[in-house]
């Protein structure tokens, strides 16, 4: 199986620093909230213990295990991708079965060099993992040429 890229995990902390951000300021107003409103002062306490809980989880740790247990393999006629880390599921796609195949990129992908692809059949869907711009381009035109290629009576 094929390791992430090195630049995916401090992509994903920066993608969860973003959001727990706006986690402080939903907090930060929801503790004005609890001074305006009288309410109890240990609101307080669960609100930091949640930013918390949220700054360790989500932005320390899930990177680092989403890079360490994540991992894909092309192959000529399909795509193994393996994620999870409590449960495990590893996704399979006939190449030739593909129906649709989804690239984006956003300014925060973009300047780690990385980009989304989604990979789509008929009844499921995978997204990859963050690929380096240019591979992602490339499995984008290579299953495209697979499919091209296929004739079928499906």
């Amino acid at each position: 199986m094929i390791e992430l890229n090195a630049r995916v995990r401090p992509y994903m902390t920066v993608k969860a620093l973003l959001i727990w951000v706006t986690s402080i300021l939903i907090f930060t107003i929801a503790g004005i909230a609890v001074y305006f409103f009288s309410w109890p002062v240990w609101l307080y306490y669960i609100f930091i213990g949640l930013l918390l809980l949220e700054l360790a989880g989500f932005v320390i740790l899930r990177p680092w295990i989403y890079t360490k247990v994540t991992s894909y393999e092309l192959f000529e006629d399909r795509i193994v991708v393996r994620q999870g880390f409590f449960t495990v599921k590893t996704q399979m796609i006939p190449i030739k079965r593909a129906q649709g195949v989804e690239f984006k990129t956003g300014p925060l992908s973009r300047k780690y060099d990385l980009a989304a692809v989604r990979i789509k059949t008929a009844g499921i869907g995978i997204d990859m993992p963050p690929l380096q711009i240019d591979e992602a381009r490339g499995l984008k035109s290579d299953i495209i040429d697979i499919v091209k290629e296929e004739s079928t009576d499906v």
